[in-house]
């Protein structure tokens, strides 16, 4: 399957194309999760694999968190957590964040990070702070294994691939003749032509695919030429969103994309907090909750981890809360780092 032809657009400017207020708002299915109402119960489970017992481990971590919510919870429900908690296997994830609604609806998120203990909140609002710090560590992302034939393109979201396409173009005069003389000349440029009308495909359906998904990385790995043609056709369209990958093997190449990941997400939560600082952001938090009373936030920051202190529970509840009306008016929310103006957890760039 291969995109329509692409319409001309402009360059990208890094700094802009990074600006995190324009992404990452909360995804359909969390908001319409959250939207029906509670009350809701949440169970943060870490799935270590690197372990003998493993499942084991998973399962008395299971048992020790239904024992928190018995009295708490209805005993149906927890029939029902039982079936798909026994669903879930250990090595699937470092660690499984399970939701479950007053009305039996399950919503269950693979983390591919660990947690660092095992959690249970119950409340009005469903505990979202990690699974949304999660997604925002997989940003939107394009990974192309190219040669001088065409390409394997896929695109990825929330840490899940959402579409893949090959692109297959013209194989003749592919390979370059060993003869010598005005023939063998002539030969190897058809030759070079070939690759590069194979390569100016393969970037045509990259540009389709860049302007429907705003990708914050294009990682190109491959044949050493291919991918300098393609660096060479892409570069003054995307910039620094490209990454040409020096590995060669599917684990390394995914090895290197993570790495480029997390540092394009250390830069979003960077830049937005010096928005934050830059545009005298709302940090009280009586502040914020009336400007997501009124419609008024445009960007909700959120600030984790989870604090070491009495009122853990409390906390998560207004995190919690803030993030259910930051999700009830549109605004985008933005997972980052305690800083010392956050003393609440929550701060908002206001839309006025």
């Amino acid at each position: 399957m291969t995109p329509p032809d692409p319409s001309p657009s402009s360059p990208i400017n890094m700094m802009d194309h990074i600006e995190p207020l324009r992404r990452p708002s909360p995804p359909d299915d969390l908001a319409e999760f959250g939207k029906v109402g509670g009350p809701f119960a949440t169970v943060l489970l870490p799935a270590p694999s690197d372990r003998a017992d493993s499942q084991h481990t998973l399962d008395v971590r299971w048992r020790n968190a239904r024992r928190q919510l018995e009295g708490r919870w209805a005993d149906h429900l927890l029939e029902q957590l039982d079936i798909v908690v026994g669903a879930l296997e250990h090595g699937a994830a470092a660690a499984f964040v399970i939701i479950q609604r007053d009305d039996g609806a399950v919503l269950v998120e693979e983390l591919s990070t660990g947690l660092k203990e095992p959690a249970v909140t119950v409340g009005e609002h469903p505990r979202l702070l990690e699974i949304m710090e999660h997604r925002q560590r997989t940003l939107p992302h394009i990974v192309v294994e190219t040669d001088r034939t065409g390409a394997s393109i896929s695109v990825f979201d929330a840490g899940e691939p959402t579409f893949h396409t090959t692109v297959e173009g013209d194989t003749e005069h592919i390979h370059r003749s060993r003869g010598g003389g005005w023939s063998h000349r002539r030969f190897q440029q058809r030759a070079e032509n070939t690759w590069e009308r194979n390569a100016d495909d393969v970037a045509d359906v990259i540009r389709t695919l860049a302007r429907q998904h705003d990708p914050v990385l294009i990682a190109i790995a491959g044949d050493v030429r291919a991918i300098q043609m393609l660096h060479d056709d892409l570069t003054a369209q995307y910039g620094d969103v490209l990454l040409r990958v020096e590995a060669g093997e599917p684990d390394s190449i995914a090895d290197e994309v993570l790495t480029a990941l997390d540092d394009r997400h250390a830069r979003f939560r960077v830049a937005v907090l010096e928005r934050l600082r830059d545009q005298h952001g709302l940090t009280d938090p009586d502040e914020v909750a009336a400007a997501l009373r009124e419609g008024r936030v445009d960007t909700l920051l959120v600030a984790g981890p989870t604090p070491s202190s009495d009122d853990v529970d409390e906390h998560h509840a207004s995190i919690a809360a803030a993030m259910a009306a930051a999700m009830n008016t549109g605004a985008s929310i933005v997972v980052v780092p305690t800083t010392p103006e956050m003393t609440g957890g929550v701060a908002a760039l206001a839309r006025w």
